[in-house]
């Protein structure tokens, strides 16, 4: 889906890439029954309409895009710039995402809480598998 790319929209909401890839399942499956049932949907984006009318699809776009389209300059202003945005994106994504409205909902979790119980995860392991080689089965 290059148009609905999954992964940046799951960046900007801090979600994981699979429930944005559901949801977007989702909805297309739901437009689709819609379309099923005779029903008509209009789907206006501002610079195009997007209409589904008894089973037929027609696409209106507004009139200036095929005017900026065709121009010989739109990808050097459509571009920001020409630098990396790891140049100068200085955001704190955590309290950004704490600040939102999905923050308020989902809480994620204490990355250093998560980090120490990976460790001592990791330990046990380490400590069953040498507890159970030094251990020696005998038959009698």
């Amino acid at each position: 889906m290059i148009y609905a790319n999954p992964v940046p929209i799951a960046a900007a909401c801090q979600m994981g890439t699979d429930v944005v890839k559901d949801t977007l399942e989702t909805l297309f499956l739901a437009i689709e029954d819609l379309i099923k049932y005779d029903k008509n949907i209009s789907l206006q984006f501002g610079f195009a309409n997007i209409q589904f009318t008894n089973k037929n699809m027609k696409a209106y776009f507004a009139d200036y895009m095929s005017r900026e389209l065709s121009e010989k300059e739109f990808e050097n202003r459509m571009r920001r710039m020409n630098s990396p945005v790891s140049t100068l994106w200085k955001t704190n994504t955590r309290s950004e995402f704490n600040k939102s409205t999905l923050g308020t909902l989902i809480k994620k979790p204490n990355q250093q809480v998560t980090e120490a119980l990976m460790q001592k995860t990791q330990a046990l392991k380490l400590m069953s598998l040498d507890m159970s080689s030094s251990t020696k089965l005998s038959r009698k």
